[in-house]
């Protein structure tokens, strides 16, 4: 065989969270921006679990809260026989605060042709218009 298994001695294992969006820049722009955004939708068609199971490694895909510890269990009996495991969470689209609030300011308009896209508020719900 080829891929990952073949290639490495180590089996290291992954989580990835697919909320399918860049959340981070969406916050940041729903906040700021006055809840446009753009750029930051992830429609991909794919699933990291697939990708996985491509490169000759483990994938298992996690859509309940209840299949994640399962889900560890399985990574860890796969690392121990010698298996890469990626594990994907499907999550909300749920958008916390980011971590350096304390960094961000509302952006100020200096040009005339921009000043009707001030912002003199954050989105009274900090959260996107397609939840």
């Amino acid at each position: 065989s080829s891929g990952i298994n073949a290639e490495w001695p180590l089996r290291p294992g992954a989580v990835v969270f697919n909320n399918g969006q860049w959340g981070a820049e969406k916050k940041n722009q729903v906040l700021w921006f006055g809840d446009r955004y753009v750029g930051s939708q992830l429609d991909n068609p794919w699933s990291y679990a697939e990708i996985a199971r491509s490169m000759y490694a483990e994938g298992i895909t996690c859509t309940h809260v209840d299949q994640v510890t399962d889900a560890l269990s399985q990574a860890t009996k796969n690392q121990e026989e010698g298996k890469t495991t990626v594990i994907e969470v499907m999550v909300t689209k749920e958008l916390g605060d980011p971590f350096r609030r304390d960094a961000m300011k509302l952006p100020v308009r200096h040009l005339e042709k921009y000043k009707n896209t001030c912002q003199y508020s954050e989105s009274a719900t900090g959260q996107p218009t397609d939840l």
